[in-house]
């Protein structure tokens, strides 16, 4: 028999939590390590936006000092060598020339540019002012660098910058918004119109969708760059997910607990119980726990087990029954099963043993199941039938248990389960008055004319176990068998050789020896003509010729 369905969850419930804690552990780690993607992906986009826009820097402070020098080589007049600038680099808009007192001395004069003149004088080498709208609307950034105790100012366009951030990031799930010093907007991803809902202290932007919002604040020029990151949920999936697998294991834990507090309140409970008493019955008896595991066996187990172990105590029940008691799908099978030895087939109850709806273990039952005892007693039956007396067998109830042909030749009417009182009330005052007797009672039933003895049966321990009936017609050997029983109550000794009618006559029913004057070969047709053609003498019916049988004479 295999482990117990409580047993085997103990295995199951370990290996689960086993794997449940691996399988939580390495999605701990893999949670941790694309998350460690994620943010080095997000990291290199805001390092690649970083990067065009310093690269943008140095193109544009490259470009201003190039300018610069190309203007310090001529010669010529100042306006006419500043248009040729235009050619230099065709992002060029305009330039200008500012004296030592902050005033623009040559270029159209630029109403942004001459508000921010006199700042100009506190910088310090090449810079980037700041971005604004010239008078064609057009979005340049200003750079100034030293020339010849002046500062030379140049506007660059920057749609070309913005065309390429905005294209770099335009697939992807970061976008990019670019601010100048002046907080003007350089590069704006999404649409003009969104622009006034923004105010770059925010964490979170909503759009068409939420956007997680972080800034990267530049050296110099002190511009801003704010990212988008598409909101993807991951943290909430993996909390959700940890969450999950933590509770799952949490349940598998505490199942773990209780299925070992069971096991282990099982082996205690059994371990507080005397299980003696089970070797004062007759058929073997087996207890095992919910693990499979015999914790006693009584005097008529080991009988029964003697020639292949003589300890059936701490074996596993599997061990010594086989697989009884299992099903295909490795569940307990309770109820009457068959066991085959190798001499006999046994019966072998097996049921659970329950307590407060915990299966703590099982008890199985091993015996003949009856077969033995219905084999004597189809034996005794046809015995008794073919005896040449009227018998009958009472049980310690008192109820009629069998009655043989001649006993209801004799008696009347003798049904199975019949009250003795039914059937003759004083053989039944006769049986009760001498209950406990230990030999047998000789009877004369006045009201039937009749001639009985009564064996009494005990069973081992010396208890009442019924009564056997055998009834006698009397007659000429019946006058003589109430003088052997007065002779009997007169106090003859066993040894002297003096027995009852009765047990003798069924000696010599199987003898062969004379019951009545036609010989042995006429018994047969003496018990027909008693059914048959003699009346009952208790019934009022006189002598004739058919009642000559010498059992049926006064």
């Amino acid at each position: 028999m295999k482990k117990s369905f409580e047993a085997n969850s103990v295995l199951f419930m370990f290996i689960a939590l086993f794997f449940l804690s691996v399988i939580t552990a390495l999605f701990i780690m893999e949670f941790r390590f694309l998350k460690g993607i994620m943010t080095q992906y997000e990291d290199s986009i805001r390092q690649v936006a970083v990067n065009k826009t310093n690269l943008f820097f140095n193109d544009l402070r490259a470009a201003t000092e190039g300018a610069a020098r190309q203007l310090a080589r001529q010669q010529e007049d100042r306006n006419r060598a500043l248009g040729k600038l235009f050619a230099f680099d065709s992002r060029i808009t305009d330039a200008y020339i500012i004296n030592a007192r902050g005033r623009i001395t040559y270029g159209t004069p630029d109403p942004h540019l001459k508000a921010m003149a006199r700042q100009v004088l506190q910088l310090t080498g090449t810079s980037i002012l700041g971005v604004h709208n010239n008078s064609t609307g057009q979005v340049v950034v200003t750079v100034v660098t030293h020339l010849d105790g002046e500062w030379l100012a140049l506007d660059y366009r920057i749609n070309d910058f913005q065309q390429e951030m905005i294209q770099e990031f335009l697939g992807s799930i970061c976008k990019v918004a670019v601010f100048d010093q002046n907080n003007f907007p350089v590069v704006w991803p999404f649409e003009p119109e969104k622009l006034d809902q923004f105010t770059g202290r925010e964490e979170k932007f909503h759009l068409d969708m939420p956007y997680n919002v972080s800034s990267v604040q530049l050296e110099q020029p002190p511009w801003k760059l704010y990212f988008f990151q598409q909101e993807n949920n991951f943290d909430t999936y993996r909390i959700i997910t940890i969450m999950f697998l933590l509770f799952a294991l949490y349940c598998c834990l505490y199942q773990l607990v209780v299925e070992l507090w069971r096991v282990n309140s099982a082996r205690s409970y059994f371990e507080n119980i005397d299980f003696t008493i089970f070797n004062y019955i007759n058929e073997g008896v087996i207890i095992s726990n919910n693990a499979g595991r015999i914790i006693f066996a009584n005097k008529a187990a080991h009988e029964v087990f003697s020639g292949r172990k003589t300890i059936l105590k701490d074996m596993p029940l599997k061990e010594l029954l086989g697989h009884i008691g299992d099903t295909c799908d490795g569940k307990n099978k309770y109820g009457t099963l068959t066991l085959k030895m190798s001499d006999r087939l046994l019966e072998a109850i097996h049921s659970p043993l329950i307590k407060k709806g915990k299966v703590l273990g099982a008890i199985t039952v091993l015996g003949s199941g009856g077969k033995e005892e219905k084999t004597c007693r189809n034996f005794l039956s046809k015995l008794i039938e073919s005896l040449p007396l009227g018998v009958v067998h009472v049980d310690r109830n008192h109820k009629v248990v069998q009655a043989n042909l001649m006993a209801r030749c004799y008696l009347g009417s003798v049904e199975q389960g019949m009250s003795i009182d039914g059937v003759d009330p004083e053989l039944a005052g006769f049986i009760y008055r001498n209950m406990g007797s230990p030999s047998i009672k000789p009877v004369r039933l006045t009201s039937r004319n009749l001639t009985a003895e009564v064996v009494y049966v005990y069973d081992e321990d010396g208890n009442y176990d019924g009564a056997l009936v055998i009834v006698n017609e009397p007659g000429e050997e019946g006058e003589q068998v109430n003088k052997q029983h007065a002779a009997r109550h007169a106090g003859p000794r066993r040894d002297q050789g003096v027995q009852p009618h009765g047990i003798q006559a069924v000696q010599d029913g199987f003898t062969g020896t004379q019951l009545c004057p036609h010989g042995p070969q006429q018994n047969k047709k003496s018990r027909q003509g008693c059914l048959l053609d003699q009346p009952h003498p208790a019934r009022g019916q006189g002598t004739g010729p058919a009642n000559e049988h010498p059992g049926s004479q006064a």
